[in-house]
């Protein structure tokens, strides 16, 4: 099965697929709980955990200079695992979170939410979240005036181009949002693979490839080149050939039919990812490169610089 798309969706069946021996494998589920749950190998995910992405966003508050910030986040496993590692890795830098606010992806108004999250002028206000709620929320946080005594970072939920249209524009006709930062995952890490693969989508589809579309191919990727070392698509032998076409050693490949090939002609693979170096942990995990994302003045969003983490 590949997905669920959010972490949510996942945990609430990740144990009806590990009772049915189905891997399941997702190429957006980001919370940090999936690393130590008891999934007997048939979870994966092709994109780095939050674990990882929250020591990014610290790391960007911190090199921006800012000294006191509170978070706003979508209660879920997505939000809350974001929000804990920030939490935890701002404090280190000597940073100080002022309030923690989340909340519900059912409401409609978020006006007593944002002037929670404010209530304290923190320097920054780091908001994690999908665009359609999201959205309500900046939109709320301009109309109360809370843009200009906070900054704003937001995750890579947030990340698409229709944000800046959700949010709308101010009095002068200018997008809200523009200049807006925040962290991802850096698609760009992956090299050639991603080029081919960016290029490839752009002619099917006439648009470029958004957050997670390089992850979800590599995770239908790995299922496929991993049936086919199989010999079965029994859950449980796919289940075991995963690690066998994606981590090394093995001769370095990228295009789907060339590894099919060399998987029929006995030839060990290492399947090498569009979005990035797809090399599975013990538990299922890949590590990953993170860079800044911005919202442009016409209201495209464009990926920034390189943020290093450990």
């Amino acid at each position: 099965m590949i997905g669920a798309a959010g972490s949510s969706v996942s945990m609430a069946i990740i144990n009806i697929a590990i009772s049915n021996k189905i891997v399941q494998i997702s190429p957006s589920n980001t919370g940090p709980d999936f690393t130590t749950y008891p999934d007997d190998g048939f979870y994966w995910r092709t994109v780095p955990s939050d674990a990882l992405q929250g020591k990014a966003m610290a790391k960007l508050a911190n090199e921006s200079g800012y000294v006191t910030a509170s978070t706003i986040v979508i209660n879920n496993d997505y939000g809350v695992g974001f929000e804990k590692v920030f939490k935890e890795e701002f404090e280190k830098f000597g940073g100080t979170v002022v309030d923690r606010v989340k909340y519900e992806s059912t409401a409609a108004t978020f006006d007593s939410e944002v002037d929670k999250v404010s209530a304290n002028d923190p320097d920054v206000i780091v908001l994690v979240g999908y665009p359609d709620t999201g959205s309500i929320i900046l939109k709320a946080a301009y109309e109360k005036g809370v843009m200009d005594t906070s900054n704003w970072l937001l995750s890579e939920g947030m990340r698409t181009d229709e944000l800046a249209e959700k949010v709308g524009k101010d009095t002068l006709g200018k997008y809200i949002v523009a200049g807006f930062t925040g962290t991802t995952p850096d698609p760009r890490a992956a090299g050639p693979a991603y080029d081919v693969f960016a290029t490839a989508y752009k002619a099917e589809y006439g648009r470029e490839p958004a957050t997670f579309c390089s992850n979800t191919y590599d995770a239908a990727a790995i299922i496929v080149l991993a049936i086919e070392k199989a010999g079965s698509a029994d859950g449980t032998a796919i289940r075991d050939a995963i690690p066998d076409v994606a981590n090394p050693p093995g001769e370095e490949v990228s295009d789907i039919g060339t590894a099919l090939a060399l998987i029929r002609n006995g030839t060990e693979i290492n399947y090498q990812g569009a979005s990035g170096e797809i090399t599975f942990d013990s538990v299922g995990d890949v590590f990953g490169e993170y860079c800044t994302w911005q919202v442009i003045d016409d209201g495209n969003v464009t990926l920034g610089e390189s943020i290093t983490v450990e």
